[in-house]
């Protein structure tokens, strides 16, 4: 393969890392959306789980709840992993670049061939930076879909038992607000006319 070939092929996995990146964060949203209305059900039924129920439903709501938190524990980790602690290497800015442009020009001033130096010496520190930085962030974004999938088990697992919680919280009457509460009576005399 041409190095001309090679720079083009560089350059394109370049870019197509960057556009991979972007698209993997804006995938985060969904599972970030499903997790936050995960917590908020299980919060739910645990601040309205009345004491007052015992039995089977009661042993098997505790237990799918604990599952349900367990997943929903590994989904906020693999989430962190996923979207923070991941360095994308960036291409110089365009004046870094100039700089160095006219660091080669200055370099190459006295020789006759100066114009093809420079050019060929400006392809060589891109062709660096391409074949670099697509590297470690083709290594970032396989680190993120990895945990992203990751992520996606634990919360479906989660979103599946807190469900399966909610079976004998809502049929075995654990929900307080079904039960019937003490109503306080009071007699008053009535005055007579």
């Amino acid at each position: 393969m041409k190095s001309e070939d090679l720079f083009k092929l560089y350059e394109k996995q370049y870019y197509h890392e960057i556009e991979v990146r972007d698209k993997l964060n804006a995938r985060l949203q969904i599972p970030l959306a499903v997790l936050v209305a995960t917590i908020g059900f299980l919060g739910f039924m645990l601040q309205n789980k009345s004491p007052d129920v015992s039995g089977f439903g009661v042993a098997l709501f505790w237990v799918a709840y604990g599952v349900s938190l367990v997943g929903v524990v590994f989904s906020v980790v693999f989430f962190r992993k996923s979207w923070f602690g991941h360095t994308d290497k960036l291409l110089p800015t365009a004046i870094e670049t100039e700089n160095y442009r006219q660091q080669l020009i200055d370099l190459y001033e006295p020789y006759e061939s100066k114009d093809e130096l420079v050019e060929e010496g400006l392809k060589k520190y891109l062709f660096n930076y391409y074949v670099e930085f697509s590297s470690q962030n083709t290594i970032n974004n396989d680190s993120r879909s990895y945990n992203l999938y990751k992520m996606t088990v634990s919360l479906t697992t989660s979103a599946i038992f807190a469900f399966i919680a909610f079976v004998p919280y809502h049929f075995n009457g654990l929900d307080k607000d079904n039960h019937s509460k003490p109503i306080k009576v009071e007699i008053v005399s009535i005055p007579k006319n």
